[in-house]
């Protein structure tokens, strides 16, 4: 029994190329060649071309943003160089003010030093020390720096001591 074998693809290319006449394969070179290249053209250079232009574009919006970026803080800088300085303040008044407004009887009120100063109340109701420490904060502008506050045997009633600052 006689087998045939099959030749190779390689094989079988080089046995019909051979059969080409030069102009036939001068003629199949050239083609092949422009197909590869308008495939180069297509699956290469114009997606990297077209990168190339919307990266361009994202520079140039950025370079605009950081402008814009760089506009906003000097103008910030100029506010906070012309910013007029704050009025000096009295914080006892200030304190007093919120006191009376809200009809409460400290113990004692001590200034501490020329920023911090002492409220002592022997007995106030806890909503109204919550009620007191936020109106402090909002109207006086005076914020807790330090606060004590021990229950007292009546319910709902602390004894409370306030360090502020403005």
């Amino acid at each position: 029994m006689a087998t045939t074998l099959k030749p190779a693809a390689r094989e079988r290319f080089a046995e019909w190329w051979q059969l080409r006449t030069t102009t036939e394969r001068t003629s199949l070179a050239l083609g092949g060649g422009i197909v590869v290249a308008a495939l180069a053209w297509f699956v290469l250079w114009r997606p990297m071309v077209g990168d190339i232009e919307h990266t361009a574009q994202q520079i140039a919006a950025q370079r605009a943003t950081l402008a814009e970026a760089r506009r906003q803080a000097d103008d910030i800088a100029n506010l906070a160089r012309n910013a007029a300085a704050p009025a000096p303040r009295d914080a006892r008044a200030d304190l007093d003010a919120v006191v009376n407004r809200q009809s409460l009887k400290p113990a004692t009120i001590d200034r501490l030093d020329n920023d911090r100063l002492r409220l002592t109340f022997d007995a106030i109701a806890f909503d109204a020390l919550v009620a007191l420490l936020d109106g402090l904060q909002r109207e006086a502008r005076l914020r807790v720096v330090d606060l004590t506050s021990t229950a007292r045997v009546e319910p709902g009633q602390v004894r409370a001591e306030i360090t502020l600052a403005p």
